[in-house]
């Protein structure tokens, strides 16, 4: 195991193999040096980090690569988030890729750093959190055992590359020595070989799951969101071909859990450690300690040993179960109430549905359901008369076509409650 990203050592193990497919076109290992030493020699890199606008394609990559080849650090973000950096980023030395101007600011360096990515976590607040290389290679050996990638020769994922998913999915690929497929929802890739993808629960939904009618398909990794019971199962239906499993972790945590799912998903259980992970509870909040921990929030220089996530939950008969966010959970006169035990109910007799709680003068907080469905409000009044107790069940039922999702595609309880109070589906 070494402590910082070398790419050239992957290019002398795997010369020939391809290592990326774009728009159609492969590139090998040796190829893709050569793109990498093009952008290097075409730029000067004048700060120790430097700032790229993330794509899913062969000029990012090559681009972030080329960073590190020139000993620099990459800090990768998505176009919304460029008017932000002069804030988030005003205690490093930095500089955008095709700037070479060099700032006068005082630098903080981190060698073995692998790159600075943003997120705004359970907080809401936008800030950088700092991923080295030793904590994602440890991983790499793990995903590689949990997930069967001996039986893959390609690797894609349907996130973009300024999400952690993203650049983890690319650099596991290149790791391991496999073809990674550029995706992008407006044109996908054709597959030439037996490919492991890497998505997001949202990517498994009707209207965007249109890259698993794929062939080459054979397996599908679910990561960073909430897998239910009824998704495995339809997906099972659809494709009963594909091996399908689960990933339980996030960006500053990176690995937690996995399962196999080829015998479906038991409600709120996410699977087995992974080797080295420890957790605590207290009052069921997750904490967790591994060697997969991330290096930190930009500007802080706490040194990690525990993330304490705002997940809540258990850990019975070595699987580790979750129940839901700390902040999603609603205080319904004193009675908590776990969203997640609600919409699985609900599932079973919609397309989809999400509760989450609204400020009420009574209770403190009261249920609402949204749901995508063409059954009438009597029968879901039904459904869950006969499974919860009065004090769970939802005093209000939004119907919708899609329920809304975030920029990241992600379902945000936080966000709905807020558009409910700003008057939205009132």
């Amino acid at each position: 195991m070494t402590r910082d990203f070398d790419f050239a050592k992957l290019v002398q193990k795997y010369q020939n193999k391809t290592a990326i497919v774009d728009n159609g076109r492969a590139y090998n290992y040796g190829e893709l040096a050569d793109k990498v030493a093009a952008v290097y020699k075409a730029h000067q890199f004048n700060a120790p980090y430097v700032v790229l606008i993330a794509q899913s394609n062969l000029t990012f990559i090559s681009q972030f690569l080329a960073i590190h080849k020139a000993g620099c650090v990459p800090v990768v973000v998505n176009q919304r988030e460029a008017p932000q950096l002069a804030t988030l980023l005003s205690a490093i030395d930095w500089q955008w890729l095709d700037d070479c101007a060099v700032s006068k600011k005082k630098p903080i360096t981190r060698s073995n750093l692998l790159f600075l990515g943003m997120t705004s976590g359970t907080t809401g607040t936008p800030k950088f959190y700092q991923r080295d290389w030793l904590s994602w290679q440890l991983g790499f050996k793990q995903c590689e055992k949990a997930f069967e990638m001996t039986d893959y020769a390609g690797v894609m994922t349907t996130s973009p590359m300024a999400t952690s998913l993203g650049l983890h999915s690319l650099l596991l690929s290149l790791y391991l020595g496999k073809t990674f497929y550029c995706y992008t929802r407006q044109q996908q890739q054709q597959l030439t070989s037996a490919t492991l993808v890497y998505t997001v629960p949202t990517f498994m939904t009707a209207k965007y799951r249109g890259w698993a009618d794929d062939a080459q398909v054979k397996g599908v990794v679910s990561c960073g969101g909430e897998l239910t019971p009824s998704l495995v199962r339809d997906w099972h239906r659809l494709y009963p071909q594909q091996a399908l499993y689960e990933l339980y972790g996030a960006s500053e945590t990176s690995l937690i859990a996995f399962q196999n799912l080829m015998h479906g998903k038991k409600v709120n259980q996410v699977g087995r450690l992974f080797a080295d992970v420890e957790l605590t509870f207290t009052n069921q909040h997750i904490t967790v300690a591994s060697p997969y921990l991330f290096s930190g929030y930009l500007g802080s220089t706490q040194k990690i040993t525990f993330v304490e996530t705002d997940d809540v939950g258990d850990y019975q008969d070595e699987q580790l179960l979750v129940y839901g966010r700390a902040s999603d959970v609603i205080n319904h006169g004193g009675n908590k109430i776990y969203p997640s035990e609600l919409e699985t109910i609900l599932q079973t007799i919609t397309t989809a549905a999400v509760v989450f709680g609204v400020p009420d003068s009574t209770y403190g907080e009261k249920i609402v359901a949204m749901v995508v469905t063409n059954k009438p409000l009597d029968k879901l009044k039904m459904v869950m008369a006969e499974q919860t107790p009065a004090y769970k069940r939802p005093s209000q039922y939004i119907f919708v076509s899609e329920i809304p999702k975030t920029k990241q595609q992600k379902i945000s309880r936080t966000q709905l409650a807020l558009r409910y109070v700003a008057g939205e589906w009132t």
